[in-house]
């Protein structure tokens, strides 16, 4: 054997501990066994934090698959012929307001003249009744100085809204 390993044998030896645990006074003995007292009950809890952790993770994993699936919103735009027959009923409907239909089917209400206010907000409001169906947005307003001559400008975009069955995500 090494010198090493003699004077580690020795220092870990029975007589050589209990010579260690004599020259301790009372109150070292005390301190030191409370810290031991401390550590084994800091590690009690923790164990008890990691088996409470599990078994939340396992109740978490139980109610996410007994949750029930939703359904898929589905967002379409409006077809060009749907907008052509929704702006021509609008214009039989309001024939002093100018209705037409833009690029990607936007639908431009616009009035000149001041008098017709009230008449072109109505139109605004009676859209979204005769096409319950669809979802109105403005992507344009301007009541005053507009674009071109007009004093009042309305461009709104519709979108049907659908529900398609719900996706089952596979685990």
């Amino acid at each position: 054997m090494s010198i090493d390993s003699k004077i580690i044998l020795k220092a870990i030896s029975p007589k050589m501990i209990g010579r260690a645990i004599r020259t301790f006074d009372r109150a070292t003995v005390v301190v030191v066994g409370v810290c031991w007292g401390a550590a084994l009950v800091m590690m009690a809890f923790a164990l008890y934090a990691v088996s409470l952790s599990a078994s939340t993770r396992h109740a978490a994993d139980a109610l996410a698959a007994s949750e029930p699936s939703l359904p898929k919103i589905v967002h379409k735009a409006i077809e060009e012929r749907e907008a052509k027959a929704l702006a021509d009923q609008l214009q039989r409907r309001y024939p002093t307001i100018n209705i037409g239909i833009g690029n990607d089917q936007l639908i431009t209400i616009t009035a000149s003249d001041g008098n017709k206010f009230r008449e072109w907000l109505n139109v605004l409001s009676y859209i979204d009744t005769i096409s319950p169906q669809y979802r109105w947005s403005l992507r344009e307003l301007c009541v005053g100085k507009c674009i071109g001559s007009a004093l009042m400008r309305a461009a709104l975009v519709g979108e049907k809204i659908s529900f398609e069955a719900p996706q089952v995500p596979d685990k």
